[in-house]
């Protein structure tokens, strides 16, 4: 009995040791990373206009607190992969790359001299000037917009974790890190946003625009929403800046519902672009019409085409044998109506993506 005694109390005191230095450390292992690169995460603010609180929640997101295996070995602080033009050093792990055959293999990641490094490497991955169709709108949003630029980067395809927003505002929230945000206007530094409209428009949506846009009310924000049909159904273009939620409580639909109809927005809290296309219906599988194909145009995906006519995205996949995560290349004919063979499948790459590399799952 007092051998059980003397074993139930060790453990007790181990336990209780346990509790009262894991909190501090928890907390001195936040404090130690955000000590050591707000100062580089501000000063690419101002180079770059990313505002300071997203850079330093992705990197604490995707690094884990700079513990992961590739920030610790690779100091790849926001998973940037090699690409094709990467002539710097190289860390191989095993991440989401197969070969041919399905089967997994090692992924090239970039390594760099310091974590700065990585920082720095991060904006210039944003601000290429070959990437602004997928990213030019978000140097748009103000730079204390933390909530517009987590959602917005969710939807250029930044991330594919439909939570990946709400992560982001989470860390950004609970560390205060938006402290650290200053309004800056086009920085030197940042090549997009100095070009006088960075966010390029699709000529084929603006002139069915013109022609689609009988009735307007008040969003309750900085402009007017305004209802048309596209292929037999209802549907709403957002002035910019308002939320699904808040087109649901304006049109009388469920969230859940308009998440379902438009299958790329994923968040109740997603901020809308203006002139973006919500449908308040289900999409049909095929167009009404005399439009059989329609010719990608640059910065079009196949979601914007499917959102264009009024198609369900797996529809359109489905008549062009693609795969979800393909984006058609410029001047390709998608087809609109008819099944295609499959040596009719558009030309297509894979979508870059830039996922965390570290799943924190639910975060604390």
């Amino acid at each position: 009995m007092k051998v059980l005694a003397s074993k139930l109390l060790l453990g007790i005191c181990t336990l209780v040791l346990l509790t009262a230095f894991s909190m501090p450390l928890s907390v001195k292992l936040t404090d130690q990373y955000i000590d050591s690169y707000k100062s580089i995460a501000v000063s690419e603010m101002h180079r770059t206009g990313i505002p300071a609180s997203i850079k330093l929640a992705q990197g604490i997101l995707e690094s884990d607190f700079g513990r992961s295996m590739l920030a610790v070995n690779a100091r790849n602080h926001f998973g940037i992969k090699c690409g094709g033009d990467w002539v710097g050093d190289t860390f191989f792990i095993f991440d989401d790359d197969t070969d041919h055959e399905g089967t997994l293999i090692e992924s090239c990641f970039r390594s760099y001299n310091s974590a700065d490094e990585s920082y720095i490497a991060h904006s210039d991955f944003l601000t290429n000037p070959s990437k602004k169709a997928r990213y030019g709108f978000l140097f748009e949003l103000a730079t204390t917009d933390y909530v517009g630029w987590a959602n917005g980067l969710r939807f250029a395809g930044y991330a594919t974790d439909p939570s990946y927003p709400q992560k982001l505002i989470s860390i950004i929230e609970k560390y205060k890190l938006y402290k650290f945000d200053e309004d800056i206007i086009a920085p030197s530094g940042n090549p997009i946003a100095q070009q006088e409209n960075p966010r390029t428009e699709n000529p084929v949506m603006v002139e069915k625009s013109k022609k689609e846009r009988p009735s307007t009310w008040d969003n309750g924000q900085s402009g007017k929403m305004k209802t048309a049909t596209i292929n037999g159904l209802k549907m709403v273009y957002a002035a910019g800046g308002e939320t699904i939620q808040r087109i649901a409580l304006a049109t009388g639909h469920r969230v859940s519902e308009l998440l379902e109809y438009n299958e790329e927005i994923q968040s109740m809290d997603y901020m809308l672009a203006p002139g973006e296309i919500v449908y308040l219906e289900r999409k049909k599988k095929n167009i009404e019409g005399e439009a059989q194909f329609h010719q990608i145009q640059k910065g079009e995906t196949m979601y914007s085409v499917s959102q264009l006519y009024g198609i369900r995205l797996e529809s359109l996949l489905a008549k062009n044998n693609l795969m979800a995560d393909a984006l058609p290349l410029e001047g390709q004919e998608i087809s609109l109506v008819k099944q295609l063979n499959k040596n009719q499948t558009p030309k297509y790459r894979l979508v870059e993506r830039f996922d965390s590399y570290v799943d924190l799952g639910s975060l604390r």
